[in-house]
């Protein structure tokens, strides 16, 4: 593997783990304005999600 993709992989990688980590959720464990969706926190409910207060709950529409 050349050095500059070895760079460019660690470099990538940093940055992936940095957007991650302040983002990750507990069950309740969101700063006040977030609200736990899928294992993250977010300030609003992504698509297929239904908003439940403080989580967003998946709203199984394939039935």
């Amino acid at each position: 593997m050349s050095r500059w993709l070895q760079s460019a992989t660690l470099v990538a990688i940093i940055l992936l783990a940095g957007a991650v980590s302040p983002a990750k959720a507990q069950w309740g464990n969101c700063p006040p304005g977030y609200k736990s969706a899928a294992g993250a926190c977010v300030r609003s409910c992504p698509g297929g999600y239904e908003d439940r207060g403080s989580y967003c709950a998946y709203r199984n529409e394939g039935n």
